[in-house]
C-alpha cells in the first residue's frame, strides 16, 4: 500500500521497541553546540544515570551537568530536554542533550552510551521509521522528510514540504474511502437476499468505480512525475568528439569537471555535475563523443554509454561545430527534446552562421530551438541557461505549480495496479468476484 504499508512484522516491531536508540542530529565535525537525540522506553534511565538527578519539566530546556556513569568524572555543562510520549516525533518518550560540539566531548558521551544495557546507535532514518510505526505518520510522508533532508533547491524544498504535510496522503485517502464504500455494496450483495437490496444500485455502483477510474487514471497520466524534480532533470550534452562538450559543461556550471583537449575522444566515460538553476535541480553529463567507427572497446563502451544516456536523459543539448559540414545523420537522436547548440560562432562569419541556422530549420528533425554559443569565449551561454530553463517551464510547469506529485516510481506502480484491478469488476460478474477485485485495488493504495 502506498500510505499505510508497515515494512516489518509485530515480532520485530516488539524487539525495536526493547531497544532505545541515540543519534546526533548535527552534522559532523567540530561545531559549536552538538545535539544528540534519545528515543525509546530507557530514556528516562539514560537521563537519570547521566545526570544522577531525578527528571526535569518535561518540554522545558534545563541546565544541567552531565557525569560519567562508572567514575562520576564531569563530561559537560549540556540543555537538556525531556520529552515524555506518545506526543513527540517517534511517539516513543525522547530526550535531547544540547552540548559543547568537541569531539573529545561527544567521545566521552558515546563511551557512556555503549555501557547502557539496550540503548545503541541509531541506524539511517531510524527515528522517522519508529515514527512511521508508531503511527505519528504514513509512509507518504515519511518519504517526504527523507526528501526534505536531501533537498538541495527551493523547488524539491516545496515538493517534500508538501509531501511532509500529507497533501499527497489526503488524495490517496480519499481514493481509499470510496472504494471501500464500494466494496461494501458488493459485500452487501454476498451477505443478504437479492430482494432486500436495492434495485438499480449496480448501475449506480459502477459509474461511481469508472468515475473513479477516469480520476486516478488522469492523476497518473497527467505527467505528474514528481522523481524528476526529486532526483534532478537530466541533461546529457552529445555531440561528435572534439566539438567542444566538456568546454560547454565547463561553463555551465562554471568549473572545470570535465578535461579539456584538442585530442578527440578524451572523454570516455560520463561526467555529471549537479547545479541550482534558478531553484531547478539540473544534472548536466558530459558524455563520449558520437563517431561511426570506434577505434578501441573502451571507445566502443562510451558510445554505447553515450547512447544509453540519450535515451535516458529529459533533454539533450547537441553540440554542432559550425566550422565543419554539418553532418544530417547525427542528427538521428534529435527531437522536441533537443535544443541544438552551434558552437565555435566566434571562428565563422555572421552569414555562414545565419545560413548554418537556416539550413538546419528546413530539416526535417525535430528540436526545442537552436542557440548559438562559443564554449571557449563564453558567449551565448547565457542565452542558452534561459532557453534551458524555458524548456524545463514548458514541459515541467506543472511539477512547479505547488500540486501534489508522484515522486517515486513505486507511487505509480501501485496506482497502475488499482487501475488493472478496477478495469476487471463488471456488473455481469459474481459480487464475490467484483468485491475480491475491489479489495485487491484498496490495498495496491
Amino acid at each position: 500500500m502506498i500510505v499505510k504499508q508497515k515494512e516489518m512484522d509485530k515480532r520485530v516491531y516488539y524487539k525495536i521497541n526493547l531497544e532505545t536508540i541515540f543519534a546526533s542530529a548535527s552534522s559532523m565535525g567540530i561545531s559549536a553546540i552538538k545535539t544528540i537525540r534519545i528515543s525509546g522506553k530507557d530514556s528516562k534511565k539514560v537521563l537519570k544515570l547521566l545526570t544522577k538527578k531525578n527528571l526535569p519539566k518535561p518540554r522545558y530546556q534545563s541546565l544541567q551537568k552531565i557525569y560519567d556513569i562508572k567514575n562520576s568524572s564531569l563530561i559537560d555543562k549540556a540543555v537538556i530536554v525531556w520529552l515524555p510520549g506518545p506526543k513527540t516525533y517517534t511517539g516513543e518518550d525522547m530526550a535531547e542533550l544540547h552540548l559543547h560540539g568537541g569531539n573529545a566531548v561527544l567521545e566521552h558521551l558515546i563511551k557512556n552510551f555503549s555501557s547502557i544495557k539496550n540503548l545503541r546507535l541509531a541506524k539511517e532514518g531510524e527515528f522517522t521509521k519508529r515514527a512511521f510505526l508508531n503511527n505519528k505518520m504514513d509512509l507518504l510522508e515519511a518519504e517526504g522528510v527523507i526528501d526534505l533532508i536531501n533537498a538541495e533547491t527551493e523547488t524539491q524544498k516545496k515538493l517534500a514540504m508538501q509531501q511532509m504535510e500529507g497533501n499527497l496522503s489526503k488524495i490517496f485517502n480519499n481514493w481509499s474511502k470510496r472504494l471501500f464504500k464500494m466494496l461494501a455494496y458488493y459485500e452487501a450483495q454476498i451477505d443478504f437476499l437479492e430482494e432486500e437490496v436495492p434495485k438499480n444500485i449496480s448501475n449506480k455502483v459502477i459509474k461511481k468505480i469508472n468515475t473513479l477510474l477516469d480520476e486516478i487514471t488522469t492523476f497518473l497520466n497527467d505527467n505528474r512525475n514528481g522523481e524528476i524534480i526529486r532526483n534532478g532533470i537530466e541533461i546529457a550534452i552529445i555531440g561528435s568528439p572534439n566539438v567542444g562538450k566538456s568546454t560547454l559543461i565547463n561553463q555551465l556550471v562554471r568549473k572545470d569537471v570535465s578535461i579539456i583537449s584538442n585530442i578527440a575522444g578524451t572523454t570516455r566515460d560520463i561526467i555529471e555535475s549537479k547545479v541550482n538553476l534558478s531553484n531547478i535541480p539540473i544534472i548536466f553529463f558530459d558524455t563520449a563523443g558520437l563517431k561511426q567507427q570506434a577505434k578501441n572497446v573502451i571507445e566502443k563502451k562510451g558510445i554505447k554509454k553515450t547512447i544509453d544516456k540519450i535515451k535516458q536523459s529529459d533533454l539533450k543539448l547537441f553540440l554542432i561545430d559550425v566550422t565543419k559540414k554539418i553532418n544530417l545523420d547525427s542528427l538521428k537522436f534529435s527531437d522536441d527534446r533537443t535544443i541544438v547548440v552551434l558552437n565555435k560562432i566566434d571562428k565563422v562569419r555572421k552569414e555562414k552562421l545565419l545560413s548554418k541556422i537556416n539550413k538546419l530549420r528546413s530539416i526535417k528533425f525535430k528540436f526545442f530551438g537552436i542557440i548559438s554559443v562559443s564554449a571557449l569565449k563564453g558567449v551565448g551561454i547565457i542565452n542558452l541557461l534561459k532557453k534551458i530553463k524555458n524548456f524545463v517551464k514548458n514541459k515541467y510547469s506543472h511539477l512547479l505549480s505547488g500540486e501534489p506529485v508522484l515522486t517515486r516510481s513505486r507511487h505509480k506502480s501501485a496506482l497502475k495496479n488499482c487501475i488493472r484491478y478496477m478495469k476487471n469488476i463488471d456488473n455481469q460478474k459474481s459480487p464475490e468476484l467484483n468485491a475480491e477485485e475491489l479489495r485487491l485495488a484498496v490495498r495496491s493504495i
